[in-house]
C-alpha cells in the first residue's frame, strides 16, 4: 500500500506576476491534482461525492459485521444513527471506527452520540423524533416507538488506508411490546 501524495498549499508568494518559478511551485502543480484525487492530507475535498454506500439493519437486533476500505480510499465521511428505543427494549448502538450513535432507551432518553466531528444527540421518547434518508433506502431510521428515544447522530471524517478491515456495528431498533410500534434500527452511511 503507498500512502497518499502529500498535498502542498500554494499561496500569493508562490503563483501570480512577477514571481520566480520555483523547483517546488513546479513539483506542487504536478503532484497537487494526485494529492487531492486521492484525498490525502491536507487537500481539500472535491465537490460531490465520489460513492455512497448504506450499512443498513431492518431489526430489533444489532448487525456486525467487517468493512474493507476500497482501492484509493484515504478518507472517508462517516453518518451513523443509532436504534431508536422501543416501550419495553432499548435500541442498539451504532459504531464505525471511533464513532458511536448511542442508542434510544426504553420508554425515555435519547441516544448520545461521540467520536464525531457532529455529534446529535437524539430526542427523548416521544416516538416521532427521527431522520429520514429516503432518497437513499427510502425510510426513516433512528426514530423511537411507542415512545422509546431516538437513537443519536454521529458524522465525521476519518482517516483510513486501501485495504483496511473495518469492524462495524449497525444498532438494531428497541422492541416496542403489545400495541405499539418498534423502534427503528440504526443505519451507517460511508461517503468517499
Amino acid at each position: 500500500m503507498t500512502a497518499p501524495t502529500v498535498y502542498t498549499t500554494l499561496d500569493s508568494d508562490d503563483l501570480g506576476a512577477n514571481k520566480i518559478l520555483r523547483a517546488a511551485t513546479m513539483s506542487a502543480l504536478d503532484s497537487n491534482p494526485v494529492a487531492i484525487a486521492q484525498r490525502g492530507t491536507g487537500a481539500p475535498w472535491l465537490n460531490g461525492i465520489g460513492a455512497i454506500e448504506a450499512i443498513t439493519n431492518f431489526t430489533t437486533s444489532n448487525v456486525t459485521g467487517n468493512y474493507t476500505v476500497p482501492d484509493g480510499v484515504y478518507r472517508m465521511k462517516i453518518t451513523a444513527v443509532g436504534g431508536g428505543g422501543g416501550g419495553i427494549g432499548g435500541g442498539g448502538d451504532t459504531t464505525f471506527l471511533g464513532i458511536t450513535a448511542g442508542h434510544g432507551y426504553v420508554s425515555g432518553a435519547g441516544g448520545v452520540a461521540s467520536g464525531g466531528d457532529i455529534n446529535i444527540n437524539g430526542q427523548n421518547g416521544n416516538g416521532v423524533s427521527g431522520i429520514t434518508y429516503s432518497p437513499l433506502i427510502g425510510v426513516t431510521i433512528g426514530y423511537g416507538g411507542t415512545g422509546g428515544g431516538a437513537g443519536a447522530t454521529s458524522i465525521g471524517v476519518v482517516s483510513v488506508e486501501p485495504g483496511d478491515v473495518i469492524a462495524y456495528q449497525v444498532g438494531g431498533g428497541g422492541s416496542s411490546g403489545a400495541g405499539g410500534a418498534d423502534g427503528s434500527a440504526g443505519i451507517i452511511i460511508i461517503e468517499y
